[in-house]
């Protein structure tokens, strides 16, 4: 059996824990980043750059979760005209859930895929993007260099969650040479970790995580884990939670 470490949202520990044990894993998990909802400016510019045919794109579930909170009942009436662009297949089945058609998916499920997508479709005109107030730079990069009209908004906001019990378990197998793999999720729990790694082991945390397998689950991950010194083992093909699980069973 492997045993597995990873860190996510407090929000959804409890699911990815049960999801990666039914594949067959020994879990350590810890939360990795506290989720606050947006201010309430943030909402007010949604409200005032949406309209007909505007292309607006959901950047995670959380990003709709917040939505739906905040608006309410005039969620779907406010977002509904415009043109709604999810990020993968999860962030689209919460939007239809909540009554709001998706009209596209990249193949790609990740930032890249996205970046992809606003070239082939999009020449002028302005595009929406709803996310956390850590968002990476490559859709906005992307956006402005095709000369489009970028409103970006941070309709939650991510901060380092504290190095509680479940942390310092992950980080105690890294150092007794008990956890297999260790798998990221995203660029900011990413660094978030090898900060915590410092702190534990100083003078040899990049050696003790070498020592390990890593996984990370899409592009922008690995490049933030590239730049921490430890390339990934393994990238999915697809970047959701399941196919990064499955991809390290089957490695």
């Amino acid at each position: 059996m492997k045993t597995l470490g990873f860190t996510r949202p407090a929000s959804k520990l409890q699911s990815s824990i049960k999801e990666a044990e039914d594949l067959g894993f020994r879990v350590l998990a810890a939360p990795s980043l506290e989720i606050i909802h947006g201010d309430p400016s943030e909402f007010d510019r949604l409200r005032d750059s949406v309209g007909d045919k505007v292309p607006v794109i959901f950047g995670s579930t959380t990003a709709v979760d917040h939505c739906k909170e905040e608006f309410e009942e005039e969620f779907v009436p406010i977002i509904s005209p415009c043109e709604i662009i999810a990020i993968g297949p999860g962030t689209a089945d919460r939007l239809e859930a909540a009554g709001v058609k998706v009209d596209i998916v990249p193949e790609d499920y990740s930032s890249y895929g996205l970046v992809e997508l606003i070239k082939e479709r999009y020449h002028s005109g302005r595009i929406v993007v709803v996310r956390s107030d850590s968002g990476t730079e490559i859709i906005s990069k992307g956006i402005t260099d095709q000369g489009l009209d970028l409103v970006d908004i941070a309709v939650y906001k991510l901060v380092a969650a504290d190095a509680g019990d479940e942390m310092k378990a992950i980080l105690k197998a890294i150092g007794d040479g008990e956890l297999d793999w260790m798998a990221f999720t995203s660029p900011m729990s990413a660094s978030t970790f090898f900060d915590r790694m410092k702190e534990t082991y100083p003078a040899d945390y990049l050696e003790r995580m070498k020592s390990i397998k890593v996984a990370a689950i899409g592009r922008p991950t690995a490049e933030m884990l590239t730049s921490l010194g430890r390339s990934p083992d393994l990238i999915p093909e697809k970047t959701t939670f399941h196919d990064l699980l499955v991809s390290i069973r089957d490695f």
